[in-house]
């Protein structure tokens, strides 16, 4: 029975009580933690914490309560005040993405990981779906014939994004809040990792936003592979699902999912278009409660989980290195940024 001591119960965190509640014989919550008053009386009457258990600071929980593990729901700013004590306290860490919002601290947190008998898992919910593996499968073993390149366009209206608010005065909200996620979700599609980016990101003035709601990107992953990312958070159009719209072009065939289904598109004698159904494609947040057993698993079975922060850090330099290539305007490898 792992003992638990989530740290942010607002905001997305409450999506996170639930989750933790749906597995009572292999965890419990042993406190909350949380800066909102309101929010933490909200998750103390859901999740039954008793008052004496719920702090207003890590370090008054830290030494009220002997916990297990830190679940850190915080806003990316916040992760390294957070993760580095849970982390030197000797506790497992499951924290929400990015594992920072800067490399400096990133470098940080992973010197602190290093040096703790607690594992840091990233929790990449994107990436813990049955889809996903049956599309790495299809590419790695080359059912498609070889792989040429792989396109993913993501479109959503976050026109308030959020209740704090948060978001909307950071730099580089779309990077940063959601092509993590499709940044991790690319490694694991392709069982690669990136090498190079360039690109450009921007913003227009009726956004809402301080920083930049869109980018276009090239990547080349290993194996010489392009991969082009467009996104776009406040779209005024039709949206894709939070997947994004994902194709891999191959010799024989396309790989597509297109919420919520995985297919393959085959055109022999133009102009038909042979369609086979894979999959069907789960939703998002289905992969949050599989990133928490995951989580638990690799805690029982003393090993490092899957999303590991340690290689979670190739998602990371994908991130940054988009940043820079964005704000420079120059290509950027991403070795600059694995430590």
């Amino acid at each position: 029975m792992l003992r638990i001591l989530q740290v942010g119960v607002g905001g997305y965190g409450a999506t996170w009580l639930q989750t933790v509640l749906a597995a009572p014989e292999r965890a419990t919550y042993i406190g909350l933690v949380d800066v909102d008053a309101v929010a933490l009386a909200a998750a103390a009457t859901e999740t039954g914490v008793p008052a004496d258990r719920c702090f207003h600071s890590l370090a008054a929980a830290l030494s009220t309560v002997a916990a297990d593990a830190v679940l850190c729901i915080v806003p990316p700013a916040h992760h390294e005040s957070v993760i580095v004590p849970a982390l030197e306290a000797g506790l497992h860490v499951l924290s929400e993405k990015p594992i920072a919002d800067t490399p400096a601290a990133m470098r940080r947190i992973l010197a602190a990981d290093r040096s703790s008998p607690g594992h840091l898992m990233i929790s990449q919910k994107g990436r813990y779906h049955a889809w996903v593996r049956r599309f790495r499968e299809l590419i790695t073993t080359n059912a498609l014939g070889r792989l040429n390149h792989v396109t993913l366009h993501y479109r959503d209206a976050l026109f308030r994004w959020g209740a704090s608010g948060f978001r909307h005065r950071m730099d580089d909200p779309l990077l940063v809040e959601m092509s993590i996620h499709h940044f991790d979700l690319l490694r694991a599609l392709l069982g690669r990792n990136a090498l190079t980016v360039s690109g450009h990101s921007w913003n227009w003035p009726w956004s809402g936003f301080a920083g930049d709601v869109a980018a276009s990107l090239l990547f080349t992953m290993e194996h010489d592979v392009p991969v082009v990312y467009e996104g776009n958070c406040i779209s005024a159009g039709a949206n894709t699902f939070w997947y994004g719209d994902i194709r891999a072009e191959c010799e024989y065939g396309s790989l597509v999912m297109h919420y919520p289904q995985l297919t393959i598109e085959r055109r022999r004698d133009l102009p038909k278009l042979e369609v086979e159904h894979v999959m069907d494609v789960t939703n998002s947040h289905e992969g949050q409660v599989v990133a928490f057993d995951e989580f638990l698993t690799a805690i029982a079975e003393n090993r490092a989980p899957e999303t590991a922060a340690a290689d979670n850090q190739h998602s990371m330099a994908m991130l940054f290195a988009a940043v820079e290539a964005c704000h420079t305007g120059n290509p950027c490898p991403t070795a600059t940024y694995i430590s």
